[in-house]
């Protein structure tokens, strides 16, 4: 059995010798038992690239975990996944967002173990592509309906090439009678009005959950003047056309392919690892900026 906080503790000094600079979140806590997401045995047989570059070796792979691992999300224990701690505790992802993942693990270690948290994965995709997805629900009955069927639509099937920028606001087309979309309630300076369009936020938002839980971060998206009641306080994203617009840029070194659906009153959009193939270069493009 290890003994994780001396093995942390020499981890540390170890990396210090060496001149490696430790991050505020990658620092050895003394109050802290990394047990509860560290495990130097599971560590090693779960990535391939520890074994070659770190070796066999407890205090190492721990001191790689705390400057290296946290940070990409990496599982270091069998009972605690950083995506699903993500997945299942919204308001984190709101608080935390995604540049340091290493956030979650402390917050689980310090709180959220105690509190009951869930950390293990949901019920696996049967998609090995799906890197991450999100549901919401909206009323078929209301005119805002056919703008978010319309959006949803139009999203569906963009590819995202690595280093590529997606536009929302682009890859829906300008909202407009001739474009499809009908009039619906909206937001506007703190108030409720009446626009062309209305509701298409909903996917926007949506989308912009789907993002985080996959680790990719807005390079530019903006709250809503007031409450929406379809994600969790905190993950909305408004889009005015020509002002406000939810964008990211693929940080993979693959592509990434937005798959989205509106049907029955649920909304469903996913982030999935394209497959490598020709795909129809009006697709590709629709999203770029």
């Amino acid at each position: 059995m290890i003994r994780l906080k001396k093995a942390a503790a020499l981890a540390l000094c170890l990396c210090l010798m060496a001149g490696t600079t430790v991050q505020a979140q990658g620092t050895y806590k003394e109050s802290v038992d990394y047990s509860a997401v560290f495990d130097a045995e599971y560590y090693y047989n779960t990535y391939p690239d520890v074994q070659k570059t770190i070796g066999h070796d407890a205090d190492k792979l721990l001191a790689h975990f705390l400057t290296s691992g946290m940070k990409e999300g990496r599982v270091a224990k069998a009972d605690f996944d950083v995506h699903a701690y993500m997945e299942n505790n919204l308001d984190l992802l709101a608080l935390y967002g995604v540049k340091d993942l290493s956030k979650y693990y402390y917050h689980y270690m310090e709180a959220g173990r105690e509190e009951g948290r869930i950390a293990t994965p949901k019920k696996a995709s049967a998609d090995s592509n799906e890197i991450a997805s999100f549901s919401t629900s909206y009323n078929t009955e209301e005119d805002r309906a056919v703008n978010v069927e319309l959006a949803a639509q139009r999203i569906n099937g963009i590819v995202v090439q690595p280093g590529e920028s997606f536009s929302f606001s682009n890859s829906i087309m300008s909202r407009t009678l001739e474009n499809g979309y009908v009039v619906a309630p909206s937001f506007a300076s703190g108030r409720v009005v009446s626009s062309v369009g209305g509701g298409i936020c909903q996917v926007s938002s949506t989308l912009y959950v789907t993002m985080l839980l996959s680790s990719i971060p807005a390079t530019e998206r903006y709250p809503h003047s007031l409450t929406v009641d379809y994600v969790p306080k905190g993950l909305d994203s408004a889009i005015v056309e020509g002002m406000k617009d939810l964008r990211f840029r693929n940080p993979f070194d693959y592509p990434v392919c937005i798959r989205s659906s509106a049907e029955d009153g649920t909304l469903v959009v996913g982030i999935y690892k394209a497959e490598v193939k020709a795909v129809p270069e009006e697709m590709v493009l629709a999203g770029a900026s």
